[in-house]
């Protein structure tokens, strides 16, 4: 049957060579038919004989016979043809038709040429699409090894392709000839493996041994005669396509134009040309099926192969590209596990890909591109593969545990030689990357240092391993943590390639995938951080996980970058996103958990706020150490942008939201200033852990339909929206307002303070907390009477835990002023100089605050009595402690309000001078009685209404929730007033409120210090008004609420000092504690309540605890023995702020080693640390708390270390020096955000201060004190570089050049922001008098510059002058005669003149409110005009001549509204 078959096939196949030839008339057509059916004849021939089995390949037997009636078909056509239409071989009668009838031949042959394309692409495409077939189309069966069925096909091909020669002669012929090139190399390579093949094979078959099937693959590999199918495939479609355009344009279907046919022979070329990266993945899968199946020795595989590739040219790209293939065919050989095998073909094909493209668009001219930066980074890529296939390699190796070089065979005949040329890579590497271009991937220095350190590592593990001085487990697990690096490296690198696609404007990567894939190169260069970790080294899943991810990554790019063609249906964005996600799942039980801290609970808005701020100067400073963390911060900072924009009460549903929110807020400041500080790859997986909380949290907001008010809401959540305008700093409450109006019981101490007994007696105010004991003994205190009457005042706080050094000190302090003499002094000292500085005077000492009798014993042996009417006025909430301390005679008790004084105290807080609206008055009786008289909690529930909407629905709902908390304990019900007025305070107000409760302790808070913390933790926004004008705003704000009380103001009028009332104290820590503010630490707490309690005058290790002191609180206020704390050294990883209050206030003698805090509390932002001595050397190490914004520290310091301008968010620096001059160094110029400078008890500035342009000019330092400098010009140069100085405290001294133009005083008219200026001079007079201040100058302060007082005419010029301050010889003279007017001056004080003759008048000081006169001892009278000054409220002196003092009373006698205060030791009783 297969007989007949084969005849009939071939009859109809003569039948159709003979009509053929039988028409002799000259057509194109025709003639290119005979052609095809030549070729198709030869291949139903050559398949025919071969088939043998073919009986049973059914499309074997569907095939022929199609060839076999197509044949016949076309024969039968043309013989018909000839017989009609044609008068001799030669004449045809109509041509038209003989040309339809010829292209309908060849339409017909074209369809079955096709036909041929795909059967002799079968096999490959099975392979590839991984579909099985029980039956193979075995066209080329017993043909793949045909050297003479090769060339025929090709000459078929070739001659195909000469169709468009003609075409191509005149207008692209290079382009042709490319193309024709590059199908006669390929026929050459086939050739010539077929050659090299049958030459092993039939030595083979010599040595008996098992013969090689072209049908069988192996390893996964496609087979011999399926690789040859596809080549001969592609060839055959190219010559398909070059008929039909052939076709086309003789059939007049197509014009033939340049620029057409340019694009046709492009599209051609990259079927089979070797920069088509799937026709390169072919020929890899090609390489390594015949690596595996041992047939061609490999130098002949690719010698053969790099020919093809490179047209048969020499140079150095073949010969990179002949090792590299070398080392990936040896690698995959021998690795017995597939699939990673078989992952380095992406790599090596796009780098093929990449050096063939490169080879091509130079016109195959290689020298051209000897010194192009794009070659050397090419082979830099190269580099990188080959050092990952050697560790493969090695590590594999190790896992079989044989020698490498055993594993070679007889493909790999110079195996040591692979291995010593891969143990080049280092030095090739070197050399390449010198010519590296600017804007590449790759980073030349990490690059670099990767490949050397990883061979020198190899090789110090082989020599190891060799010598049996570490197991192959090690040195396997050690080669895998090498590779993986180069693998993470390598995935950073392309996907930084992708980035560049940007600058190229490429549309395929989407601007969010832009965004997506900058986001991954972060995570990427986080991930390799991991390797640095030594547990990895035992975690081989782990690196594979995190290797196969890298590669698939790297493979993605590849593909991106060089092919259009979509490797999978996720986007790009979705793939980085699904490998981050099986990275992170893989390590989830590698990376540690988070630590538990105890981060505040309190102003969840701020806090939101405050990082957004962090993080936008981070992002703006653009640290390198944050750099990896870059595109976190900013999707972070976006986040917490959105969420702070919400208003819970609005929508109470966000408010578990604004928690969660909050937390991971503090969460992520932790993480992202730890990366700052010391970066580890734990943080950066902590932080994408957050970002992914941050997103999911987000989505669930967006889901909550949120609305804005069009009404602006008064008590905004959100800082930003604070309005500074509306917290006014002016008029602000006098002492006397605080609570109530107390004459009664004030008039009633008044007498038993200045009446009764001349001998020393002893004044009790008992009461409850809340009654008012403190406001009415400062009432009286102040008083006008008490003023006149004593000649010394002075008052302490007691406190249930008082210091006796403490309250000596403050009762000095008020009596005589502090000085450096006194606090230096023993405590039996200064008992014994307040006892002398008391004797011969009438006295009046309150202690305030007392709670047992105690501090009575401690003080009462200082307090002598004269018989001169002096006073002790004790206020105490117990009276036992009366009867205690004084037994024959009651205390003072204060009584609980009636509910009609409740109300009118309300309605006087409430609406001062003005009464109740009438439908008010109703519900705030109701509300006053709820305050069950406690006078605090009225005052505390008016600063409520002051800020309510005086509506009676308002007013009402405050009613209401006082109502509901009705207890029957007035302390109690205070209580609940408090957290009512807390509730209502504004969130911003919340931390500031909170912070006073830590810094209180009993004693009075300086406004100033107070400022500055909260500006350095972040509670105050910043405005165009500045950092320090919105705290004291805040300030006000508080006192304006009635929580916070004034206890001492500034000369110019503002607060100086403040306190808390006890209730609100004990309230205000309460809050602290609940809400996590802050973790007040005493010596009751663990482990210091087991410390010794007494001093022994010598320090010894009494702390010997097994487990560290460790605190998980964001902020710590710890008041303790100053050697408790450093012999404990506490550690605080999430602490941000460290406050330390000496439970003594004697000033430390010795230094205190505190290194210790540097590392264990790295992340603070605030550091007190003030009442410390560090001893004379200030720690270089302080430059490690790269977070503080506030640092306070003491001691007799020289210096101040170059490392302190690590800190550049540093906004105060204070330095308590306790003796001499500080220098500054240099590098203070360089932290620029600095805002408060203050050096005591001066500083000096590096005399090799470098000079640094503008970059040394601090425009953000607004205080400063106290710099020495030296007069004129090297002043002005120091004043230049701090141009808005609004304060500034400062020595002038004399220069050591004393010509005239250097000692004079400096030009300070440039500080034009200047205020507040504070002189004190050293050195012989000025050669030139004249002061140069700025206009804008409002308080001013001279000392020793003994200039006459004609002088001070230019002071008197200063517009806006309101303080002036004259001290210790700031001029001389016996005559003060005024000729120049102080149009606005409001407070003077002379101190240490030696004035005699004070000439002024009432015009002289038009606007005069106080007047101090002080150690003025030749004084003889005030100007006796001054009665006229209608401003003037208080005139004061101390310690002058007496006709000083009786003018002064004089004054005072004259007019009641001037109050005369007189402090003389020299007046009797």
């Amino acid at each position: 049957m297969m007989a007949s078959a084969a005849g009939a096939g071939s009859s109809s196949l003569d039948r159709l060579d003979s009509a053929l030839r039988g028409i002799k008339y000259p057509s194109e057509i025709l003639s290119k038919l005979k052609d095809d059916w030549r070729f198709l004849g030869k291949i139903w021939k050559s398949t025919h004989k071969g088939s043998g089995h073919a009986a049973t390949d059914e499309k074997n037997l569907a095939f022929y016979p199609k060839i076999e009636a197509t044949a016949e078909e076309i024969a039968q056509k043309l013989i018909h043809f000839r017989e009609e239409m044609m008068v001799n071989d030669d004449q045809v009668k109509d041509e038209e038709f003989l040309n339809e009838l010829a292209l309908d031949c060849a339409t017909k042959t074209k369809l079955l040429i096709a036909e041929v394309e795909e059967a002799l692409d079968h096999l490959y495409l099975m392979w590839s699409g991984g579909i099985s077939s029980s039956s193979s189309f075995g066209l080329l069966k017993a043909k793949a090894l045909d050297v003479s069925f090769c060339n025929d096909f090709f000459a078929y091909v070739l001659s195909t392709m000469s169709a468009v020669e003609n075409m191509a002669v005149y207008l692209v012929w290079d382009h042709f000839s490319s193309l024709y090139g590059s199908i006669y190399w390929t026929r050459w390579y086939l050739v010539s493996m077929v050659q090299h093949i049958l030459h092993r094979h039939r030595a083979r078959n010599r040595q008996g041994l098992q013969s090689f099937d072209p049908c069988v693959g192996s390893r996964g590999l496609p087979s011999f005669d399926a690789c040859v199918g596809h080549v001969l495939s592609v060839a055959l479609r190219i010559a398909n396509r070059c008929r039909d355009y052939w076709l086309n344009y003789k059939t007049g279907r197509i014009q033939v134009m340049r620029r057409g046919l340019i694009e046709f022979l492009v599209d051609l070329h990259s079927e089979i040309h070797p920069s088509n990266p799937k026709f390169m993945g072919f020929h890899l899968n090609f390489l390594m099926a015949l690596c595996c199946a041992e047939v061609v020795a490999i130098k002949d595989l690719l010698g053969s192969f790099c020919l093809c590739v490179f047209s048969g040219k020499d140079g150095y790209f073949r010969d990179e590209v002949f090792f590299l293939l070398k080392l990936f065919l040896y690698t995959t050989s021998v690795l017995d596990d597939e699939d990673t095998a078989r992952s380095f073909i992406p790599e090596t094909q796009a780098v093929l890909v990449e050096i063939t493209s490169l080879f091509e668009s130079t016109g195959r001219k290689e020298h051209e591109l000897a010194n192009s930066p794009r070659f050397s980074e090419l082979l830099t890529k190269i580099c990188l593969l080959e050092a990952e296939l050697f560790l493969v390699a090695q590590i594999h190796s190790m896992k079989s545990n044989t020698n490498a070089s055993s594993l070679s065979s007889i493909m790999f005949p110079d195996f040591k030689d692979i291995m010593d040329h891969c143990r080049q890579i280092p030095s090739r590497l070197r050399r390449y990357s010198e010519k590296l271009p600017p804007e590449t991937r790759l980073d030349r220095k990490k690059l670099l240092a990767l490949i050397e350190s990883t061979f020198k590592e190899e090789k110090s593990l082989h020599e190891s391993s060799r010598q049996k001085e570490i197991t192959a487990s090690v040195v396997k697990n050690s080669l895998l943590l090498l590779r993986f690096k180069i693998v993470i490296f390598k995935g950073g690198s392309f996907l930084k390639e992708l980035l560049l696609l940007k600058s190229r404007n490429d549309k395929r990567l989407m601007a969010h995938e832009k965004d997506q894939t900058k986001l991954f190169v972060q995570k990427l260069e986080c991930i390799a951080l991991i390797l640095s970790d030594e547990r990895i080294k035992d975690r081989e899943d782990v690196l594979g996980a995190i290797g196969e991810s890298f590669q698939r990554l790297t493979y993605f790019s590849y593909y991106f970058l060089n092919t259009q063609d979509e490797m999978t249906n996720l986007s790009f964005s979705e793939l980085l996103d699904k490998e981050t996600h099986l990275i992170k799942a893989k390590l989830m039980d590698f990376i540690p958990k988070f630590p538990e801290f105890n981060f505040p609970k309190t102003s969840r808005l701020q806090s939101l706020d405050f990082l957004g701020r962090k993080l936008r100067e981070l992002l703006k400073y653009n640290s390198a150490s944050t750099a990896l963390a870059k595109l976190h911060m900013e999707e972070i900072q976006i986040h917490l942008q959105n969420i702070s924009q919400l208003d819970i009460e609005e929508h109470p549903k966000i408010e578990n939201l604004v928690d969660r929110f909050t937390d991971l807020a503090y969460k992520a400041e932790y993480i992202i200033d730890s990366i700052e500080v010391d970066a580890q790859w734990l943080h950066f997986f902590w932080l994408d852990n957050v970002l992914d909380e941050l997103r999911l949290l987000s989505e669930k907001a967006r889901g909550i339909h949120l609305t804005t008010p069009d009404t602006e809401v008064q008590d905004s959540k959100n800082v930003t929206q604070v309005s500074v305008d509306k917290l006014s700093t002016k008029n602000t409450p006098a002492i006397d307002e605080i609570v109530v109006d107390l004459s009664n019981r004030e008039n009633e101490i008044l007498n038993q303070l200045t009446r009764g007994s001349s001998k020393l007696d002893i004044v009790f105010i008992a009461g409850m907390p809340g009654l008012g004991k403190t406001t009415l003994a400062r009432k009286v205190y102040s008083s006008l009477k008490v003023m006149r009457h004593f000649h010394l005042r002075a008052w302490c706080s007691v406190s249930p835990e008082y210091e006796k050094r403490r309250l000596l000190l403050e009762i000095l302090t008020g009596i005589h002023g502090l000085t450096e003499e006194i606090r230096q002094m023993r405590d039996e000292d200064l008992q014994d100089k307040l006892r002398k500085l008391l004797l011969k005077n009438k006295y009046l000492i309150v202690m305030d605050d007392v709670w047992g009798i105690g501090a009575w014993n401690d003080l009462k042996n200082s307090f002598p009595d004269d018989a001169n009417g002096s006073r002790i006025l004790f206020t105490s909430r117990l009276h036992r402690v009366a009867s205690e301390i004084k037994q024959e005679s009651p205390p003072l008790s204060l009584s609980l309000f009636s509910h009609e004084e409740s109300w009118q105290l309300l309605e006087k807080k409430v609406f001062k001078e003005e009464c109740c609206p009438s439908e008010l008055q109703g519900v705030g009786k109701e509300i006053a009685y709820h305050c069950q008289g406690l006078p605090l909690a009225v005052v505390a529930v008016a600063g409520i209404l002051k800020t309510t909407e005086k509506s009676q629905n308002s007013w009402q709902t405050i009613a209401d929730n006082l109502s509901s908390q009705i207890i029957d304990n007035p302390e109690a019900q205070c209580k609940e007033v408090l957290d009512l007025s807390y509730k209502h305070l504004p969130e911003y107000l919340k931390p500031c409120f909170l912070y006073l409760g830590v810094l209180n302790e009993g004693r009075d808070i300086l406004v100033r210090k107070l400022m500055l913390l909260w500006i350095a933790e972040g509670f105050i926004p910043e405005t165009k008004k500045g950092f320090e004008d919105v705290a004291e705003a805040f300030l006000m704000d508080l006192i304006d609420r009635s929580l916070v009380i004034i206890s001492k103001r500034r000369s110019n009028g503002k607060v100086r000092a403040c306190r808390l009332h006890d209730l609100v104290l004990d309230f205000c820590k309460s809050k602290t504690d609940d809400e996590k503010f802050f973790q007040l630490i005493t010596r009751s707490d663990n482990p210091y309540a087991s410390f010794p309690s007494t001093d022994y005058g010598f320090e010894f290790d009494f702390y010997r605890h097994s487990s560290p002191v460790s605190f998980a609180s964001y902020r710590l206020a710890i008041s303790l023995k100053r050697s408790h704390f450093i012999e404990s050294k506490p550690s605080g990883l999430a602490t941000r702020s460290l406050v330390f209050f000496a439970s003594t206030d004697s000033e430390p003698k010795r230094p205190y080693d505190i290194s210790f805090i540097w590392h264990n509390f790295k992340l603070l932002r605030v550091l007190d640390f003030e009442c410390f001595n560090l001893g004379i050397s200030f720690p270089v190490e302080i430059g490690i708390l790269v977070q503080l914004r506030y640092l306070a520290v003491g001691g007799y310091l020289k210096s101040i270390p170059q490392s302190i301008a690590n800190l550049r968010k540093l906004k105060t620096l204070i330095v308590k020096g306790l003796s001499g001059k500080i220098t500054l160094p240099n590098t203070i110029w360089r932290i620029t955000s600095l805002r408060h400078l203050h050096v005591s008890v001066h500083v000096d500035f590096d005399s090799d201060a470098e000079e640094l342009g503008d970059c040394s000019i601090l425009e953000n330092l607004i205080s400063f004190s106290r710099p020495s400098l030296s007069c004129g010009e090297d002043a002005e140069r120091i004043i230049k570089r701090i141009p808005n100085l609004c304060k500034l405290s400062c020595i002038f001294y004399e220069s050591p050049n004393s010509s005239t133009n250097c000692n004079q005083f400096p030009r300070l008219n440039c500080l034009t922001h200047l205020e507040s200026l504070k002189i004190f001079y050293c050195g012989s007079p000025l050669n030139n008098g004249e002061f140069s201040l700025p206009l804008n100058l409002k308080k001013l302060t001279l000392s020793d510059f003994r200039l006459p007082w004609s002088h001070i005419s230019t002071i008197g010029r200063l517009p806006n002058l309101e303080v002036l301050k004259l001290l210790s010889g700031a001029f001389v003279g016996k005559l003060w005669k005024v000729e120049e007017k102080f149009q606005n001056l409001k407070f003077l004080s002379l101190d240490s003149l030696n004035i005699a003759q004070w000439n002024a008048s009432c015009d002289d000081f038009p606007k005069l409110e106080r007047l101090i006169l002080q150690n003025c001892k030749d004084l003889e009278e005030i100007p006796a005009e001054f009665v006229n000054i209608y401003t003037l409220e208080m005139i004061e002196v101390h310690w002058c001549s007496e006709l000083a003092e009786k003018s002064a009373i004089k004054i005072g006698e004259e007019t009641e509204e001037i109050k005369v205060l007189i402090r003389s030791s020299n007046l009797s009783s």
